[in-house]
C-alpha cells in the first residue's frame, strides 16, 4: 500500500534535525523524471516503518534548504538519525536500495 509523503519546508526539516529518531527525506522537484519514479518507492516503504518519519522537500520552492544540505543532484534521499545525516542516496533508487540503507539504523 502506497501513502503520500509529507512535504517539508525548511522549518519542518530544521525541527526534525532537533528530534530523536529516524527520518527519510527525499529532495526532488516536479520536473525531475527520476524523482517521479523514486517517490512512490519511498512512499511505499513508509507504510512498513511507522516509527520512521518520511517526507519530501521540493527544491524548486526550497532552494536555500537544498543548498544548505549540499543537494546538487536529484533525487537525493537523506537518512537522518537523531537529526544527523547518516546515509545519502543520490539518483534514482528502488525500494530494495532504499530499504537496504534504512535497515542499518532500525
Amino acid at each position: 500500500m502506497s501513502t503520500q509523503l509529507i512535504e517539508w519546508k525548511e522549518e519542518e526539516f530544521t525541527a526534525a534535525q532537533q528530534e530523536k529518531g529516524i527520518a527519510v527525506v527525499e529532495f526532488g522537484a516536479p520536473w525531475c523524471a527520476a524523482c517521479k519514479m523514486t517517490e512512490p518507492a519511498v512512499a511505499a516503504i513508509s507504510a512498513d516503518y511507522p516509527n520512521v518519519k518520511f517526507a519530501k522537500v521540493d527544491v524548486a520552492t526550497n532552494p536555500a534548504l537544498a543548498a544548505k544540505m549540499g543537494v546538487m543532484s536529484l533525487p537525493n534521499i537523506l537518512i537522518l538519525v537523531d537529526g544527523k545525516i547518516k546515509e545519502q542516496i543520490i539518483g534514482g533508487a528502488n525500494r530494495a536500495k532504499i530499504e537496504e540503507k534504512l535497515k542499518k539504523f532500525i
